[in-house]
């Protein structure tokens, strides 16, 4: 389709170009390499106390990787995750990636019914569990394509201490503690085992199949998005220079409160974080508020994403009313998948005197998206503008033609890293 000449180039923020082309030939396993060869022992990873630096990322990543190739998982097979915003999540996924697999990072509070239906759709033959969903897996099991299941603890990744007041008091109780059928696997012992093994010598090239994201839109059951290994590079670059007035490269904390098997998170916070070398902080519950408030003031994030009902909450918890928690770090933050209110708005940018930048895109695009300036004006109401190199129209819903400013009609977009396909 053609486009008409870009309005909202002349009210992008100075520093921010028009076109970020030609990108690189990159992934995000690059920009992780990246890191890892100029600071290894930077933190990735923020978990509960617990620090991940780069190179431990790497190291944990390439041995799953290596158990993965030894269990005879092939370049393009489906690794499924049903994981929470943990440690396991990036290792899993990066070591998939790094195996030549598509990751397929699904809801871990699916219904059976649900989980069998992403399962069965995407054809993942492998899945990643944190125990106290391994029971819903191996119901749905004989009615999918999964030949291993690889089983994982929350406190594999806790601090010592934590650790062990988690297994004391937790564990059992809350349904974390389970017993493997016969040939499923842990995490832990195939990291362990696995913990000098090489990377595999699988090429990961831009246009490979990188992701299947489950995206149900307004149409009931869920399609598989599939996205390349191209468009997490782009999106980083895109969004990273977008927010740059918010957020510096390595030294600041990137907040990932919101699911990591979500596109918002997984594309838009992570791609960012790994191209920028940011350490992001993860949460593995965003409705635990107490735990958001205690990660916040432990990590000192300077970019916070989320969605209206989370800000508003935060703003409105007994804790931040009262004072005693300090939100003064958070810079930017990024609002997405629902209209802001301009009162939340108002009240989250008062406590923290950071920003709120409202935006809008879908699964299917891959996080091309429009989004409000960090600082130039904000409208109330208003998702902003396109990121340098996508391009939106309003467009008659029965002829395509462009239609004029007031008008409502359909939105077209063009960009670099639009879905491959369903």
């Amino acid at each position: 389709m053609e486009m008409q000449a870009a309005p909202w180039l002349a009210h992008y923020d100075a520093g921010v170009p028009a076109t970020l082309a030609p990108y690189p030939e990159r992934t995000l396993l690059d920009d992780l390499a990246e890191a890892v060869a100029e600071r290894p022992g930077a933190p990735a990873l923020l978990f509960k106390g617990r620090t991940v630096s780069h190179g431990e990322l790497d190291r944990a990543s390439d041995a799953f990787a290596a158990a993965l190739a030894g269990l005879g998982v092939a370049k393009g097979d489906r690794v499924a995750l049903l994981l929470p915003n943990c440690p396991q999540f990036l290792v899993c996924e990066l070591g998939a990636w790094k195996a030549g697999a598509v990751l397929v990072p699904l809801n871990p509070i699916y219904t059976e019914q649900e989980l069998e239906g992403a399962l069965a759709r995407t054809g993942a033959e492998t899945i990643v569990v944190l125990t106290p969903f391994y029971g819903r897996v191996k119901a749905v099991q004989p009615r999918t394509a999964l030949t291993r299941v690889v089983a994982t603890s929350i406190k594999e990744y806790l601090p010592p201490l934590l650790r062990v007041l988690f297994t004391l008091a937790k564990e059992r109780k809350d349904g974390h503690r389970v017993r493997l059928g016969e040939g499923d696997l842990w995490l832990g012992d195939l990291l362990a085992g696995n913990a000098r093994a090489p990377r595999p010598p699988v090429t990961v090239a831009p246009d490979d199949p990188a992701v299947i994201l489950m995206s149900g839109g307004t149409t009931g059951t869920p399609k598989g998005v599939v996205g390349l290994h191209r468009h997490y590079a782009i999106t980083g670059r895109q969004l990273g220079t977008w927010l740059q007035a918010g957020t510096t490269p390595w030294d600041d904390v990137l907040m990932a409160a919101l699911p990591l098997f979500h596109s918002f998170a997984n594309i838009g916070i992570q791609s960012v974080a790994l191209r920028n070398h940011n350490a992001l902080a993860l949460v593995p519950n965003p409705r635990d508020l107490d735990d958001l408030l205690h990660t916040i003031a432990k990590t000192r994030p300077t970019a916070f994403s989320g969605v209206p009902t989370l800000f508003s909450a935060v703003a409105n918890h007994p804790k931040v009313r009262a004072g005693k928690v300090d939100l003064s770090s958070v810079r930017v933050c990024f609002s997405g998948a629902a209209p802001l209110l301009a009162e939340t708005k108002r009240r989250f940018e008062e406590l923290t005197g950071g920003r709120i930048v409202e935006g809008y895109s879908l699964t299917e695009a891959m996080l091309a998206c429009a989004v409000n300036p960090v600082e130039g004006p904000n409208k109330i109401g208003s998702v902003g503008m396109p990121l340098p190199d996508v391009e939106m129209r309003i467009a008659d819903t029965a002829s395509g033609a462009p239609l004029p400013a007031g008008e409502v009609g359909q939105i077209l977009m063009r960009a670099p890293q639009l879905m491959a396909r369903y």
